[in-house]
């Protein structure tokens, strides 16, 4: 998904098919902007990379297999019927107001924030099941420098300057949990070679940066679809679900997909502002639904996709609805 700005990882589950080669793991980068939908406001950009390990062993003495075994408590984690996978990401994403050329930018607009954190992920796979436990870690505010990267690109690309983020949330430490689980519903052929699938999602959120609760469901359909977790329907986080557990694929893999969602929220940083001190706020609304669309494309150790999302009204005088691509590309070693 498309968005950082909810705090979620909901993943898609992509049933086991196409011929995959061994690989020592993933890097993906993502880019989201509404750059690509025209639009600048609200949650407007995210940058993040991410690396993705092969299957963790259980006698695996390597810093990946002393971190599985570490969380090895919560349950599916390298416990003997599952294969499991870890991941970590560094990601930054920025929010502004609806008008950014206002210096004062009205109190009801949702206020700038900018936040840089490393998401630490395990995956747990199992025939059709999917579980995934993150941990998110870092800071909000002037600290995330996401101020700075926004002036100096926009100067670059000759945009208006936004001028709000003296206005931006204060320093505040992140930490947040959260659980997704995901289960492969139906799958099967749609003539010829084509492939299809569905597959709901759901998942739990408990931290400073979102607090809350969310279940969708998503459909693919494509051809040689690969044996991988998600692409970027349904997801709400600069992670790399579309690699874990896949390899190379020694063939083209064509697939486009869509999906629905709805999020209940009880606390949602960048826009209930932070919890231990004094900043600008709005009231995030109780739920919120979304969709999101796209394609992605995969050969021999290159995976590239595009999705658009949309959000419905995210708070009460919330100016215009959330809208904003994902581009993320992969390269497995």
């Amino acid at each position: 998904m498309g968005r950082t700005g909810i705090g979620l990882v909901l993943l898609g589950f992509w049933a086991m098919s196409g011929t995959t080669q061994a690989a020592d793991g993933a890097l993906t980068f993502t880019v989201e902007n509404d750059l690509f939908t025209h639009s600048d406001n609200n949650y407007t950009n995210g940058l993040g990379i991410t690396w993705v390990s092969p299957a963790v062993e259980a006698i695996d003495d390597s810093f990946t297999g002393r971190w599985a075994r570490y969380w090895s408590f919560l349950p599916f984690v390298a416990h003997d019927d599952y294969t499991t996978y870890a991941s970590w990401s560094l990601a930054q994403e920025m929010n502004t107001p609806d008008d950014i050329r206002n210096p004062n930018p009205s109190p009801d607009d949702q206020p700038y924030s900018g936040i840089l954190y490393v998401d630490s992920t395990l995956y747990a796979r199992k025939q059709d099941w999917t579980h995934a436990w993150q941990l998110k870690l870092g800071v909000v505010g002037p600290a995330s420098q996401a101020g700075d990267m926004q002036r100096d690109f926009h100067r670059m690309i000759g945009a208006e300057k936004p001028l709000g983020w003296h206005t931006q949330l204060p320093n505040e430490p992140i930490v947040n949990f959260s659980y997704t689980v995901a289960h492969l519903a139906a799958a099967g052929s749609a003539g010829g070679s084509a492939e299809w699938r569905v597959v709901p999602v759901g998942t739990l959120g408990i931290g400073n940066y979102f607090t809350g609760a969310g279940l969708g469901v998503y459909g693919e359909i494509g051809w040689n679809l690969a044996d991988a977790l998600g692409v970027t329907a349904l997801r709400s986080g600069l992670n790399a679900a579309s690699t874990v557990g896949d390899g190379p694929l020694d063939r083209w893999s064509v697939s486009i997909f869509g999906g629905v969602g709805a999020y209940g929220v009880a606390r949602y940083l960048p826009l209930d502002g932070t919890l231990f001190h004094d900043s600008r706020s709005v009231n995030s609304e109780p739920v919120i639904a979304m969709n999101s669309f796209g394609f992605c494309v995969r050969r021999d150790k290159f995976t590239l996709s595009f999705a658009r999302t949309l959000f419905s009204k995210t708070f009460d005088t919330q100016r215009r609805g959330t809208d904003f691509g994902t581009v993320s590309a992969s390269w497995y070693f």
